[in-house]
């Protein structure tokens, strides 16, 4: 690839990364209007993490009526980027029935897939992987029950979770709340 072409795919990636933060700004401040229209801007550079945020402001309608169709679809095209944080988005669509048909078996595939692709830099994805993961082992959806395994991913999620609160992520309460109930639930049924 000539050099030219290789620093106009670099400068694309940073005006795309610059309208993400942007978009994560505003998301954060509660202004989801804004946050849309940047994280648009960012997915039309090929941002993955955007177009995985535009399916998280459709799934949860932040910007009016949830439609889980444009979500699905945002996070479909940013798993095709291989972005961890859409594939676990996109076994919860499966775990719920979110505009596809409820199948337990390729959620926990999604799941097992997004814990695959975490790198370095994803650890604030961690905890929501790992607590999924548990419950499919704990509860037996998509994979057999096994009590040990759901153990050791509850126990990395709490780890994970504690990470996060320690770094004032988004949403770190109620995610450790619930993986903290499940942990408890998982250590009941196994010393019972």
């Amino acid at each position: 690839m000539p050099n030219s072409d290789k620093n106009k795919f670099v400068k694309m990636d940073e005006i795309g990364e610059t309208w993400l933060n942007r978009g994560a700004e505003a998301y954060q401040q509660g202004d989801y209007e804004r946050a849309l229209q940047c994280y648009q801007k960012a997915a039309d550079y090929g941002n993955a993490q955007a177009m995985c945020n535009l399916g998280y402001i459709y799934a949860f309608g932040r910007v009016g009526e949830a439609d889980q169709e444009k979500a699905f679809y945002y996070f479909t095209e940013a798993s095709l980027a291989g972005n961890p944080n859409a594939f676990y988005k996109l076994g919860d669509a499966f775990r719920f029935g979110n505009f596809v048909k409820r199948n337990d078996k390729i959620a926990f595939g999604y799941y097992s897939m997004a814990e695959q692709l975490l790198q370095e830099g994803d650890e604030d994805l961690v905890a929501e992987i790992d607590y999924r993961l548990a419950l499919c082992y704990a509860r037996g959806w998509g994979t057999s029950q096994q009590w040990e395994i759901a153990l050791k991913y509850i126990n990395e999620a709490q780890l994970y979770a504690y990470r996060n609160k320690q770094q004032d992520e988004y949403n770190w309460k109620q995610t450790s709340e619930r993986i903290n109930q499940l942990h408890d639930e998982i250590v009941a049924e196994m010393f019972s």
